[in-house]
């Protein structure tokens, strides 16, 4: 269902020429990546369901030929109990402003952008990713589904923005980044917390995470939001180690 409702909606299709894996060393990585001009909220559930993910107006899988690392996961929110490490973080994080509203372009969010991939590029490896306005605009602001943003502001300066959209039971993380000056505040968990608990306020049932990767440190954390779900050979299965 997800492969015809996205194929109605989408403008072009491609899948990427094999480059090294930004996950696991010694692997190559392929991405689907499709093209779309819009998509309604069923169709959209349906596609999150099945294991893709979005960016702005290009919903994307990986494609990669012999490696199945890329794990879709999502939390389960009805039963969802912070850990005791996460519960320090929601508490060292007490004084943060949290504002949710559309998605905004300016210098301030751009220069948080280039702050946090600066220190990625330096301490994970990253590719250096210097974003100008028209792709931030492209990637965050035009959307091809209704989103949302999270701004976390700390005494009064912006230290982390979120993007998400909201479907019929579910929540999908799109992406977040913060500024290395906060780094022992873990605004990264604190973010998914916050989105757990508006999952929750708002009485949907999941909030999705993108991919969990097995033996990479900056994808396998999302497993500790528990209890989780797995994408498995088209079926959701609880996250067990």
């Amino acid at each position: 269902m997800a492969e015809e409702a996205l194929s109605n909606r989408e403008l072009a299709r491609v899948v990427t020429e094999p480059r090294p894996c930004p996950y696991l060393k010694d692997r190559e990585a392929r991405t689907e990546l499709r093209l779309l001009a819009g998509i309604g909220i069923d169709e959209y559930a349906g596609a999150i369901r099945a294991g893709f993910r979005r960016f702005g107006t290009v919903v994307f899988r990986p494609a990669c030929e012999t490696c199945r690392a890329c794990t879709p996961i999502r939390v389960v929110v009805r039963r969802f109990r912070p850990s005791k490490s996460q519960r320090r973080v929601l508490r060292r994080n007490r004084d943060v402003r949290i504002d949710v509203g559309p998605p905004g372009s300016d210098d301030e969010r751009i220069d948080l952008h280039r702050a946090f991939h600066r220190e990625r590029s330096e301490h994970v490896g990253w590719k250096l990713e210097e974003i100008g306005e028209n792709e931030y605009r492209r990637t965050f602001v035009e959307n091809c589904y209704p989103t949302l943003e999270l701004s976390y502001r700390i005494g009064g300066r912006l230290a982390a923005v979120a993007y998400i959209d909201q479907g019929p039971d579910a929540l999908n993380s799109i992406y977040c980044f913060h500024h290395p000056d906060h780094r022992r505040r873990s605004l990264g968990t604190f973010d998914i917390l916050v989105q757990v608990d508006l999952a929750a306020r708002l009485g949907l049932e999941y909030l999705y995470l993108g991919y969990y990767v097995a033996g990479c440190r900056s994808m396998e954390y999302k497993a500790s939001f528990r209890p989780c779900e797995v994408l498995i050979e088209n079926r959701w299965v609880e996250f067990v180690e």
